[in-house]
Protein backbone atom coordinates (compact mmCIF):
# COMPACT_ATOMS: atom_id res chain seq x y z
CA UNK A 1 0.00 0.00 0.00
CA UNK A 2 1.46 3.43 -0.88
CA UNK A 3 2.25 5.82 1.93
CA UNK A 4 -0.46 8.24 0.87
CA UNK A 5 -3.88 8.09 -0.72
CA UNK A 6 -6.16 10.98 -1.61
CA UNK A 7 -8.76 9.11 0.44
CA UNK A 8 -8.62 5.73 2.20
CA UNK A 9 -12.07 4.65 0.96
CA UNK A 10 -13.99 5.88 -2.07
CA UNK A 11 -17.69 5.00 -1.90
CA UNK A 12 -19.76 5.05 -5.08
CA UNK A 13 -23.40 5.57 -4.12
CA UNK A 14 -25.03 7.67 -1.40
CA UNK A 15 -28.03 5.46 -0.81
CA UNK A 16 -28.67 3.82 2.57
CA UNK A 17 -25.85 1.30 2.09
CA UNK A 18 -23.15 3.73 1.01
CA UNK A 19 -24.12 6.20 3.73
CA UNK A 20 -24.21 3.49 6.40
CA UNK A 21 -20.76 2.32 5.30
CA UNK A 22 -19.42 5.87 5.49
CA UNK A 23 -20.96 6.39 8.95
CA UNK A 24 -19.54 3.08 10.21
CA UNK A 25 -16.08 3.86 8.83
CA UNK A 26 -16.21 7.31 10.44
CA UNK A 27 -17.14 5.70 13.77
CA UNK A 28 -13.92 3.72 13.30
CA UNK A 29 -12.08 6.96 12.42
CA UNK A 30 -11.56 5.91 8.78
CA UNK A 31 -12.09 8.77 6.27
CA UNK A 32 -14.13 8.26 3.14
CA UNK A 33 -15.38 10.16 0.11
CA UNK A 34 -18.91 9.37 -1.10
CA UNK A 35 -20.01 10.32 -4.63
CA UNK A 36 -23.50 10.03 -6.09
CA UNK A 37 -25.01 11.55 -9.24
CA UNK A 38 -28.39 12.03 -7.48
CA UNK A 39 -28.41 15.51 -5.99
CA UNK A 40 -31.80 14.98 -4.36
CA UNK A 41 -33.04 11.91 -2.52
CA UNK A 42 -35.58 9.99 -4.58
CA UNK A 43 -38.90 11.01 -3.06
CA UNK A 44 -40.74 7.85 -4.08
CA UNK A 45 -40.49 5.38 -1.16
CA UNK A 46 -38.84 2.07 -1.90
CA UNK A 47 -37.63 -0.13 0.95
CA UNK A 48 -39.59 -0.08 4.20
CA UNK A 49 -38.91 -1.56 7.65
CA UNK A 50 -35.52 -1.66 9.35
CA UNK A 51 -34.66 -5.14 10.60
CA UNK A 52 -33.49 -6.15 14.05
CA UNK A 53 -29.85 -6.66 13.12
CA UNK A 54 -29.72 -3.40 11.17
CA UNK A 55 -31.00 -1.58 14.25
CA UNK A 56 -28.26 -3.22 16.32
CA UNK A 57 -25.67 -1.91 13.85
CA UNK A 58 -27.21 1.57 14.04
CA UNK A 59 -27.17 1.31 17.85
CA UNK A 60 -23.43 0.72 17.80
CA UNK A 61 -22.76 3.92 15.84
CA UNK A 62 -25.28 5.94 17.86
CA UNK A 63 -28.04 6.26 15.27
CA UNK A 64 -30.75 3.84 16.42
CA UNK A 65 -33.01 6.48 17.97
CA UNK A 66 -32.60 8.72 14.93
CA UNK A 67 -33.72 5.82 12.72
CA UNK A 68 -36.81 5.34 14.91
CA UNK A 69 -37.60 9.06 14.88
CA UNK A 70 -37.45 9.07 11.07
CA UNK A 71 -40.28 6.52 10.95
CA UNK A 72 -43.87 6.26 12.13
CA UNK A 73 -44.77 7.55 15.62
CA UNK A 74 -43.45 5.40 18.45
CA UNK A 75 -46.96 4.65 19.70
CA UNK A 76 -48.08 3.27 16.31
CA UNK A 77 -48.68 -0.48 16.42
CA UNK A 78 -47.01 -2.24 13.50
CA UNK A 79 -49.79 -4.71 12.68
CA UNK A 80 -49.97 -6.28 9.22
CA UNK A 81 -53.55 -6.87 8.10
CA UNK A 82 -54.99 -9.06 5.34
CA UNK A 83 -58.22 -7.65 3.92
CA UNK A 84 -60.47 -7.88 0.90
CA UNK A 85 -59.91 -4.13 0.48
CA UNK A 86 -58.56 -1.63 3.02
CA UNK A 87 -62.06 -0.52 4.03
CA UNK A 88 -63.56 -3.91 3.29
CA UNK A 89 -63.48 -7.17 5.24
CA UNK A 90 -60.60 -8.01 7.57
CA UNK A 91 -59.41 -11.59 7.01
CA UNK A 92 -56.42 -11.96 9.33
CA UNK A 93 -54.15 -9.76 11.44
CA UNK A 94 -50.55 -10.20 12.54
CA UNK A 95 -50.16 -8.23 15.76
CA UNK A 96 -46.75 -6.56 16.00
CA UNK A 97 -45.94 -4.25 18.93
CA UNK A 98 -45.16 -0.56 18.67
CA UNK A 99 -41.77 0.85 19.66
CA UNK A 100 -43.36 2.14 22.89
CA UNK A 101 -44.79 -1.29 23.72
CA UNK A 102 -41.48 -2.99 22.98
CA UNK A 103 -39.58 -0.59 25.23
CA UNK A 104 -41.59 -1.71 28.29
CA UNK A 105 -40.00 -5.18 28.07
CA UNK A 106 -43.17 -6.53 29.62
CA UNK A 107 -43.45 -10.16 30.62
CA UNK A 108 -46.78 -10.47 28.79
CA UNK A 109 -45.21 -9.25 25.55
CA UNK A 110 -42.31 -11.70 25.84
CA UNK A 111 -44.78 -14.50 26.46
CA UNK A 112 -46.80 -13.52 23.41
CA UNK A 113 -43.74 -12.94 21.20
CA UNK A 114 -40.73 -14.68 22.81
CA UNK A 115 -38.41 -13.36 20.11
CA UNK A 116 -38.74 -9.83 21.53
CA UNK A 117 -36.33 -10.90 24.29
CA UNK A 118 -33.59 -11.62 21.74
CA UNK A 119 -32.73 -7.98 20.97
CA UNK A 120 -33.44 -4.42 22.11
CA UNK A 121 -35.43 -4.17 18.83
CA UNK A 122 -38.08 -6.17 17.01
CA UNK A 123 -39.51 -4.23 14.07
CA UNK A 124 -38.88 -0.61 13.12
CA UNK A 125 -41.13 1.00 10.51
CA UNK A 126 -38.94 3.55 8.74
CA UNK A 127 -38.93 4.02 4.97
CA UNK A 128 -35.83 4.36 2.80
CA UNK A 129 -36.28 8.03 1.86
CA UNK A 130 -36.43 9.41 5.45
CA UNK A 131 -33.64 7.03 6.45
CA UNK A 132 -31.44 8.36 3.64
CA UNK A 133 -32.28 11.94 4.62
CA UNK A 134 -31.21 11.29 8.21
CA UNK A 135 -28.02 9.52 7.13
CA UNK A 136 -27.07 12.31 4.70
CA UNK A 137 -27.43 14.90 7.44
CA UNK A 138 -25.36 12.73 9.76
CA UNK A 139 -22.39 12.12 7.45
CA UNK A 140 -22.28 15.76 6.31
CA UNK A 141 -21.23 16.79 9.81
CA UNK A 142 -18.65 14.07 10.34
CA UNK A 143 -15.01 15.23 10.03
CA UNK A 144 -14.01 11.88 8.49
CA UNK A 145 -16.47 12.00 5.57
CA UNK A 146 -16.92 14.06 2.45
CA UNK A 147 -20.23 13.73 0.60
CA UNK A 148 -20.36 14.90 -3.00
CA UNK A 149 -23.80 14.65 -4.54
CA UNK A 150 -24.01 15.51 -8.22
CA UNK A 151 -20.75 13.63 -8.84
CA UNK A 152 -20.36 10.34 -10.70
CA UNK A 153 -17.70 7.66 -10.66
CA UNK A 154 -16.72 7.57 -14.34
CA UNK A 155 -14.06 4.87 -14.31
CA UNK A 156 -11.54 3.16 -12.09
CA UNK A 157 -8.41 1.08 -12.38
CA UNK A 158 -7.26 -1.35 -9.73
CA UNK A 159 -3.60 -1.70 -8.82
CA UNK A 160 -1.76 -3.97 -6.43
CA UNK A 161 -1.72 -1.34 -3.72
CA UNK A 162 -4.50 1.11 -4.63
CA UNK A 163 -7.43 2.07 -6.85
CA UNK A 164 -7.24 5.03 -9.21
CA UNK A 165 -10.64 6.54 -9.98
CA UNK A 166 -11.99 9.31 -12.16
CA UNK A 167 -14.98 11.25 -10.83
CA UNK A 168 -16.89 14.01 -12.64
CA UNK A 169 -19.60 16.48 -11.67
CA UNK A 170 -22.95 16.31 -13.43
CA UNK A 171 -22.38 19.57 -15.30
CA UNK A 172 -19.18 18.17 -16.79
CA UNK A 173 -17.19 21.20 -15.66
CA UNK A 174 -15.00 19.44 -13.12
CA UNK A 175 -13.22 16.11 -13.31
CA UNK A 176 -10.81 14.68 -10.79
CA UNK A 177 -8.49 11.69 -10.70
CA UNK A 178 -7.88 10.39 -7.20
CA UNK A 179 -6.27 7.44 -5.51
CA UNK A 180 -7.99 5.35 -2.84
CA UNK A 181 -6.87 2.36 -0.85
CA UNK A 182 -10.28 0.75 -1.45
CA UNK A 183 -13.38 1.29 -3.59
CA UNK A 184 -16.86 0.31 -2.39
CA UNK A 185 -19.55 -0.08 -5.03
CA UNK A 186 -22.81 0.78 -3.27
CA UNK A 187 -24.20 2.11 -6.53
CA UNK A 188 -27.31 0.05 -7.00
CA UNK A 189 -28.76 -2.39 -9.49
CA UNK A 190 -26.93 -0.82 -12.47
CA UNK A 191 -23.66 -0.68 -10.57
CA UNK A 192 -20.82 0.90 -12.50
CA UNK A 193 -18.37 -0.74 -10.10
CA UNK A 194 -19.81 -4.20 -10.77
CA UNK A 195 -19.68 -3.51 -14.51
CA UNK A 196 -16.08 -2.33 -14.22
CA UNK A 197 -15.14 -5.52 -12.38
CA UNK A 198 -16.84 -7.63 -15.06
CA UNK A 199 -19.01 -9.47 -12.52
CA UNK A 200 -22.28 -11.02 -13.69
CA UNK A 201 -25.45 -11.71 -11.71
CA UNK A 202 -27.11 -15.11 -11.40
CA UNK A 203 -30.42 -16.38 -10.03
CA UNK A 204 -34.06 -16.74 -10.96
CA UNK A 205 -34.13 -13.32 -12.61
CA UNK A 206 -37.35 -11.31 -12.96
CA UNK A 207 -40.32 -12.92 -11.21
CA UNK A 208 -43.16 -10.71 -12.45
CA UNK A 209 -44.22 -7.10 -12.87
CA UNK A 210 -45.08 -4.41 -10.33
CA UNK A 211 -46.02 -0.77 -10.00
CA UNK A 212 -45.61 1.41 -6.93
CA UNK A 213 -47.99 4.33 -6.33
CA UNK A 214 -46.99 6.90 -3.74
CA UNK A 215 -50.06 8.83 -2.68
CA UNK A 216 -51.56 11.13 -0.10
CA UNK A 217 -54.98 10.29 1.37
CA UNK A 218 -55.94 12.68 4.21
CA UNK A 219 -59.09 10.75 5.22
CA UNK A 220 -57.74 7.21 5.13
CA UNK A 221 -56.02 6.97 8.51
CA UNK A 222 -59.13 8.11 10.38
CA UNK A 223 -61.35 5.75 8.40
CA UNK A 224 -59.18 2.79 9.45
CA UNK A 225 -59.95 3.48 13.10
CA UNK A 226 -58.03 3.11 16.34
CA UNK A 227 -56.58 -0.29 15.42
CA UNK A 228 -55.06 0.81 12.12
CA UNK A 229 -52.06 -1.25 11.02
CA UNK A 230 -49.01 -0.17 9.03
CA UNK A 231 -49.46 -2.58 6.10
CA UNK A 232 -52.52 -3.97 4.35
CA UNK A 233 -52.64 -6.88 1.94
CA UNK A 234 -55.58 -6.61 -0.46
CA UNK A 235 -56.91 -9.91 -1.77
CA UNK A 236 -59.86 -8.79 -3.89
CA UNK A 237 -59.35 -9.85 -7.53
CA UNK A 238 -58.76 -6.40 -9.05
CA UNK A 239 -56.30 -4.99 -6.52
CA UNK A 240 -53.82 -7.65 -5.41
CA UNK A 241 -50.89 -6.04 -3.61
CA UNK A 242 -49.94 -4.12 -0.49
CA UNK A 243 -50.60 -0.65 0.87
CA UNK A 244 -48.36 0.57 3.66
CA UNK A 245 -47.99 3.80 5.60
CA UNK A 246 -44.91 5.99 5.34
CA UNK A 247 -45.49 8.40 8.21
CA UNK A 248 -48.38 6.94 10.21
CA UNK A 249 -50.48 9.78 8.78
CA UNK A 250 -51.67 10.57 5.27
CA UNK A 251 -48.76 9.29 3.13
CA UNK A 252 -49.05 5.77 1.71
CA UNK A 253 -47.56 3.49 -0.93
CA UNK A 254 -49.50 0.93 -2.95
CA UNK A 255 -47.36 -1.82 -4.48
CA UNK A 256 -49.55 -3.52 -7.06
CA UNK A 257 -48.34 -6.90 -8.35
CA UNK A 258 -48.95 -8.15 -11.88
CA UNK A 259 -48.17 -11.26 -13.89
CA UNK A 260 -46.10 -9.28 -16.40
CA UNK A 261 -44.56 -5.85 -16.86
CA UNK A 262 -46.81 -5.26 -19.87
CA UNK A 263 -49.85 -5.67 -17.62
CA UNK A 264 -48.33 -3.25 -15.11
CA UNK A 265 -47.72 -0.59 -17.74
CA UNK A 266 -51.43 -0.38 -18.63
CA UNK A 267 -52.81 0.33 -15.16
CA UNK A 268 -54.50 3.60 -14.15
CA UNK A 269 -52.94 4.71 -10.81
CA UNK A 270 -55.93 6.54 -9.31
CA UNK A 271 -58.44 3.87 -10.31
CA UNK A 272 -56.18 1.17 -8.95
CA UNK A 273 -55.71 2.97 -5.60
CA UNK A 274 -59.46 3.53 -5.23
CA UNK A 275 -60.12 -0.14 -5.93
CA UNK A 276 -57.62 -1.17 -3.26
CA UNK A 277 -59.03 1.24 -0.65
CA UNK A 278 -62.57 0.18 -1.46
CA UNK A 279 -64.01 3.70 -1.70
CA UNK A 280 -63.24 6.75 -3.88
CA UNK A 281 -61.65 8.78 -1.11
CA UNK A 282 -59.80 12.03 -1.80
CA UNK A 283 -56.41 10.82 -3.12
CA UNK A 284 -53.42 12.74 -4.51
CA UNK A 285 -51.02 10.58 -6.53
CA UNK A 286 -47.54 11.92 -5.78
CA UNK A 287 -45.56 9.55 -8.00
CA UNK A 288 -45.76 6.22 -9.82
CA UNK A 289 -42.81 3.91 -10.31
CA UNK A 290 -42.61 0.64 -12.17
CA UNK A 291 -40.17 -1.91 -10.78
CA UNK A 292 -39.34 -5.57 -11.19
CA UNK A 293 -39.42 -8.23 -8.48
CA UNK A 294 -36.11 -10.09 -8.95
CA UNK A 295 -33.87 -12.72 -7.40
CA UNK A 296 -30.29 -12.15 -8.48
CA UNK A 297 -26.91 -12.36 -6.74
CA UNK A 298 -23.48 -11.34 -8.03
CA UNK A 299 -21.11 -14.22 -8.78
CA UNK A 300 -18.51 -12.40 -6.69
CA UNK A 301 -18.76 -9.56 -4.18
CA UNK A 302 -15.57 -7.90 -5.36
CA UNK A 303 -11.87 -8.11 -6.03
CA UNK A 304 -8.73 -7.38 -4.01
CA UNK A 305 -9.49 -3.67 -3.55
CA UNK A 306 -12.96 -3.04 -5.01
CA UNK A 307 -16.06 -4.42 -3.32
CA UNK A 308 -19.81 -4.55 -3.92
CA UNK A 309 -22.56 -4.02 -1.35
CA UNK A 310 -26.34 -3.70 -1.36
CA UNK A 311 -28.25 -3.75 -4.66
CA UNK A 312 -24.94 -3.74 -6.52
CA UNK A 313 -24.55 -7.41 -5.55
CA UNK A 314 -28.03 -8.70 -4.69
CA UNK A 315 -31.48 -7.84 -6.03
CA UNK A 316 -34.61 -8.73 -4.09
CA UNK A 317 -38.33 -9.01 -4.16
CA UNK A 318 -39.41 -6.74 -1.28
CA UNK A 319 -41.53 -9.50 0.27
CA UNK A 320 -39.94 -9.94 3.67
CA UNK A 321 -38.12 -6.61 3.91
CA UNK A 322 -34.71 -8.23 3.50
CA UNK A 323 -33.13 -6.22 0.69
CA UNK A 324 -31.95 -3.00 2.31
CA UNK A 325 -31.26 -4.84 5.57
CA UNK A 326 -28.98 -7.33 3.83
CA UNK A 327 -27.09 -4.38 2.35
CA UNK A 328 -26.70 -2.76 5.77
CA UNK A 329 -25.22 -6.07 6.94
CA UNK A 330 -22.78 -5.92 4.02
CA UNK A 331 -21.67 -2.44 5.12
CA UNK A 332 -21.14 -3.52 8.73
CA UNK A 333 -19.04 -6.51 7.66
CA UNK A 334 -16.96 -4.52 5.19
CA UNK A 335 -16.30 -1.59 7.55
CA UNK A 336 -14.43 -3.45 10.28
CA UNK A 337 -12.40 -5.43 7.76
CA UNK A 338 -11.30 -2.27 5.96
CA UNK A 339 -10.40 -0.70 9.31
CA UNK A 340 -8.32 -3.72 10.30
CA UNK A 341 -6.34 -3.74 7.06
CA UNK A 342 -5.75 0.03 7.03
CA UNK A 343 -4.59 -0.03 10.64
CA UNK A 344 -2.29 -2.98 9.99
CA UNK A 345 -3.80 -5.65 12.23
CA UNK A 346 -5.87 -7.27 9.48
CA UNK A 347 -4.09 -9.84 7.33
CA UNK A 348 -4.21 -10.58 3.58
CA UNK A 349 -7.10 -13.06 3.90
CA UNK A 350 -9.37 -10.69 5.82
CA UNK A 351 -10.96 -8.69 2.98
CA UNK A 352 -11.26 -11.72 0.65
CA UNK A 353 -13.30 -13.16 3.52
CA UNK A 354 -15.98 -10.53 2.79
CA UNK A 355 -17.12 -12.47 -0.28
CA UNK A 356 -16.86 -15.81 1.55
CA UNK A 357 -19.06 -14.55 4.37
CA UNK A 358 -21.59 -12.22 2.77
CA UNK A 359 -22.33 -13.87 -0.59
CA UNK A 360 -23.97 -16.96 1.00
CA UNK A 361 -26.13 -14.59 3.08
CA UNK A 362 -27.13 -12.70 -0.07
CA UNK A 363 -28.11 -15.97 -1.74
CA UNK A 364 -30.03 -17.20 1.29
CA UNK A 365 -31.92 -13.96 1.77
CA UNK A 366 -32.84 -13.39 -1.89
CA UNK A 367 -34.20 -16.94 -2.11
CA UNK A 368 -36.22 -16.45 1.09
CA UNK A 369 -37.73 -13.24 -0.30
CA UNK A 370 -38.59 -15.01 -3.57
CA UNK A 371 -40.23 -17.82 -1.60
CA UNK A 372 -42.34 -15.24 0.24
CA UNK A 373 -43.33 -13.79 -3.12
CA UNK A 374 -44.32 -17.18 -4.51
CA UNK A 375 -46.43 -17.97 -1.46
CA UNK A 376 -48.12 -14.57 -1.59
CA UNK A 377 -49.04 -15.08 -5.21
CA UNK A 378 -50.49 -18.49 -4.36
CA UNK A 379 -52.74 -16.95 -1.69
CA UNK A 380 -54.13 -14.59 -4.31
CA UNK A 381 -55.93 -17.45 -6.07
CA UNK A 382 -59.16 -15.82 -5.02
CA UNK A 383 -62.05 -18.06 -3.89
CA UNK A 384 -65.41 -17.17 -5.37
CA UNK A 385 -67.57 -14.87 -3.31
CA UNK A 386 -64.65 -13.47 -1.26
CA UNK A 387 -66.38 -10.13 -0.65
CA UNK A 388 -69.92 -11.40 -0.23
CA UNK A 389 -71.97 -10.85 2.93
CA UNK A 390 -73.03 -14.48 2.74
CA UNK A 391 -72.11 -17.85 4.19
CA UNK A 392 -70.16 -18.50 1.00
CA UNK A 393 -68.25 -15.25 1.51
CA UNK A 394 -67.47 -16.10 5.13
CA UNK A 395 -66.24 -19.54 4.09
CA UNK A 396 -64.07 -18.03 1.35
CA UNK A 397 -62.42 -15.63 3.80
CA UNK A 398 -61.91 -18.39 6.35
CA UNK A 399 -60.27 -20.59 3.72
CA UNK A 400 -57.65 -17.87 3.21
CA UNK A 401 -57.24 -17.04 6.91
CA UNK A 402 -56.23 -20.59 7.80
CA UNK A 403 -53.34 -20.37 5.31
CA UNK A 404 -51.88 -17.18 6.77
CA UNK A 405 -50.25 -17.85 10.18
CA UNK A 406 -47.06 -19.33 8.62
CA UNK A 407 -46.60 -16.05 6.76
CA UNK A 408 -45.28 -14.44 9.96
CA UNK A 409 -41.87 -15.29 8.44
CA UNK A 410 -42.73 -12.69 5.82
CA UNK A 411 -43.44 -9.83 8.25
CA UNK A 412 -41.23 -10.57 11.27
CA UNK A 413 -38.42 -12.82 9.99
CA UNK A 414 -36.26 -12.53 13.09
CA UNK A 415 -34.54 -15.80 12.22
CA UNK A 416 -33.35 -14.27 8.94
CA UNK A 417 -32.09 -11.14 10.69
CA UNK A 418 -30.42 -12.77 13.70
CA UNK A 419 -30.05 -16.47 12.92
CA UNK A 420 -27.70 -16.35 9.94
CA UNK A 421 -24.20 -17.74 10.35
CA UNK A 422 -20.87 -17.31 8.59
CA UNK A 423 -20.57 -21.04 8.06
CA UNK A 424 -17.28 -22.31 6.64
CA UNK A 425 -15.73 -18.86 6.92
CA UNK A 426 -11.91 -18.88 6.80
CA UNK A 427 -12.05 -16.19 9.52
CA UNK A 428 -13.91 -18.32 12.05
CA UNK A 429 -12.55 -21.20 14.16
CA UNK A 430 -15.25 -23.89 13.97
CA UNK A 431 -15.85 -26.01 17.06
CA UNK A 432 -17.41 -29.04 15.36
CA UNK A 433 -20.93 -28.48 16.65
CA UNK A 434 -23.78 -29.18 14.21
CA UNK A 435 -25.54 -26.41 12.32
CA UNK A 436 -28.69 -25.52 14.27
CA UNK A 437 -32.05 -25.60 12.45
CA UNK A 438 -32.71 -22.35 10.62
CA UNK A 439 -36.25 -21.04 11.07
CA UNK A 440 -37.02 -17.72 9.34
CA UNK A 441 -39.64 -16.64 11.90
CA UNK A 442 -37.95 -17.82 15.11
CA UNK A 443 -34.55 -17.45 16.69
CA UNK A 444 -32.61 -19.27 19.39
CA UNK A 445 -29.50 -17.46 20.63
CA UNK A 446 -26.19 -19.29 20.40
CA UNK A 447 -22.47 -18.57 20.65
CA UNK A 448 -21.62 -21.20 18.06
CA UNK A 449 -18.73 -19.75 15.98
CA UNK A 450 -19.97 -17.70 13.03
CA UNK A 451 -23.21 -16.67 14.75
CA UNK A 452 -24.12 -13.29 16.22
CA UNK A 453 -23.19 -13.01 19.89
CA UNK A 454 -26.40 -12.96 21.98
CA UNK A 455 -28.05 -9.96 23.55
CA UNK A 456 -28.74 -9.75 27.27
CA UNK A 457 -29.48 -6.72 29.41
CA UNK A 458 -26.62 -5.83 31.76
CA UNK A 459 -28.29 -2.70 33.14
CA UNK A 460 -31.43 -0.74 32.35
CA UNK A 461 -30.20 0.49 28.98
CA UNK A 462 -26.94 -1.40 28.50
CA UNK A 463 -26.79 -4.62 26.51
CA UNK A 464 -24.05 -7.16 25.95
CA UNK A 465 -24.25 -5.89 22.36
CA UNK A 466 -22.73 -2.63 23.59
CA UNK A 467 -19.47 -4.45 24.26
CA UNK A 468 -18.87 -5.08 20.57
CA UNK A 469 -17.48 -2.96 17.76
CA UNK A 470 -14.19 -1.50 18.92
CA UNK A 471 -11.79 -4.42 18.43
CA UNK A 472 -12.16 -8.01 19.62
CA UNK A 473 -13.82 -8.87 22.92
CA UNK A 474 -13.02 -12.01 24.89
CA UNK A 475 -15.95 -12.86 27.15
CA UNK A 476 -14.98 -14.95 30.17
CA UNK A 477 -17.02 -16.39 32.98
CA UNK A 478 -16.16 -15.02 36.38
CA UNK A 479 -12.77 -16.17 37.68
CA UNK A 480 -11.54 -17.54 34.34
CA UNK A 481 -10.03 -14.41 32.77
CA UNK A 482 -6.51 -15.18 34.03
CA UNK A 483 -6.57 -18.50 32.16
CA UNK A 484 -7.09 -16.64 28.88
CA UNK A 485 -4.01 -14.43 29.25
CA UNK A 486 -2.20 -16.33 26.48
CA UNK A 487 -4.85 -15.44 23.90
CA UNK A 488 -4.93 -11.81 24.97
CA UNK A 489 -1.13 -11.54 24.84
CA UNK A 490 -1.02 -13.21 21.41
CA UNK A 491 -3.49 -10.65 20.08
CA UNK A 492 -1.81 -7.64 21.63
CA UNK A 493 1.65 -8.70 20.48
CA UNK A 494 0.27 -8.68 16.93
CA UNK A 495 -1.26 -5.23 17.37
CA UNK A 496 -4.81 -6.61 17.46
CA UNK A 497 -7.15 -4.55 19.69
CA UNK A 498 -8.70 -6.81 22.32
CA UNK A 499 -10.18 -6.54 25.79
CA UNK A 500 -11.83 -8.87 28.30
CA UNK A 501 -15.40 -8.66 29.58
CA UNK A 502 -16.49 -10.89 32.47
CA UNK A 503 -19.92 -12.42 32.99
CA UNK A 504 -21.15 -13.85 36.26
CA UNK A 505 -24.96 -13.50 36.14
CA UNK A 506 -26.19 -17.12 35.79
CA UNK A 507 -28.65 -16.44 32.96
CA UNK A 508 -26.01 -14.68 30.87
CA UNK A 509 -23.44 -17.38 31.64
CA UNK A 510 -25.94 -19.98 30.37
CA UNK A 511 -26.73 -17.84 27.33
CA UNK A 512 -23.05 -17.66 26.34
CA UNK A 513 -22.69 -21.45 26.71
CA UNK A 514 -18.87 -21.61 27.04
CA UNK A 515 -16.31 -20.25 29.52
CA UNK A 516 -14.46 -18.38 26.76
CA UNK A 517 -16.16 -16.67 23.80
CA UNK A 518 -14.19 -14.49 21.37
CA UNK A 519 -16.29 -11.91 19.51
CA UNK A 520 -15.22 -9.94 16.43
CA UNK A 521 -15.74 -6.20 15.91
CA UNK A 522 -18.95 -6.94 13.98
CA UNK A 523 -20.46 -8.80 16.93
CA UNK A 524 -20.03 -12.32 15.50
CA UNK A 525 -18.42 -15.10 17.50
CA UNK A 526 -15.18 -16.33 15.95
CA UNK A 527 -13.97 -18.83 18.60
CA UNK A 528 -15.25 -20.39 21.79
CA UNK A 529 -14.22 -23.12 24.23
CA UNK A 530 -14.39 -24.24 27.83
CA UNK A 531 -10.60 -24.40 28.05
CA UNK A 532 -7.97 -21.83 27.05
CA UNK A 533 -6.40 -22.46 23.65
CA UNK A 534 -3.22 -24.50 23.40
CA UNK A 535 -2.07 -22.43 20.40
CA UNK A 536 -3.50 -18.91 20.77
CA UNK A 537 -1.34 -17.55 17.92
CA UNK A 538 -3.18 -19.75 15.40
CA UNK A 539 -6.53 -18.45 16.61
CA UNK A 540 -5.41 -14.82 16.36
CA UNK A 541 -3.94 -15.36 12.88
CA UNK A 542 -7.13 -17.09 11.70
CA UNK A 543 -9.67 -14.54 12.93
CA UNK A 544 -7.63 -11.57 11.65
CA UNK A 545 -7.01 -13.06 8.21
CA UNK A 546 -3.28 -13.59 8.65
CA UNK A 547 -3.57 -17.33 8.08
CA UNK A 548 -4.02 -17.94 4.36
Amino acid sequence: MPDRHDVPVLIAGAGPIGLTLAADLAWRNIPSLIVDPQEQIVEHPRAISIGVRSMEHFRRIGLDQHVIDAGVPREQVLDVVFVTRMLGKEIFRFKIPSIDQLSTRSVSLQKAIPETAASPYYKTWTAQAPLECMLRQHVQYLPQTELRVGWTLMSFQEHTDSVTAVIRDNAGQHEETLTAAFLAGCDGARSRVREGLGINMQGRGTLGGAMGFYFRAPELRARLGADAGVMYWMLAPDCGGTIYTIDGGDEWVFNRYFNSQEEANNVDPLRSIHAAIGEPLNVEVISALDWQPRQLVARSFGSERAFLAGDACHLFVPTGGLGMNTGIGDAADLAWKIQAVLEGWGGPALLPGYDRERRPIGEQNTLEAADNYDRSRAIQAYPEGLEEETARGEAARTSIAVQLPPKIKHFAPIGMHLGYCYENSPLVVADGTPIPPHEPASYKPTTRPGHRAPHAWLQADRSTLDWFGDGFVLICTSGSAAEASGLVEAARSSGVPIRIETIDEPKIVALYEKRFVLVRPDGHVCWRADEPPTDPDIIVQTVTGRLR
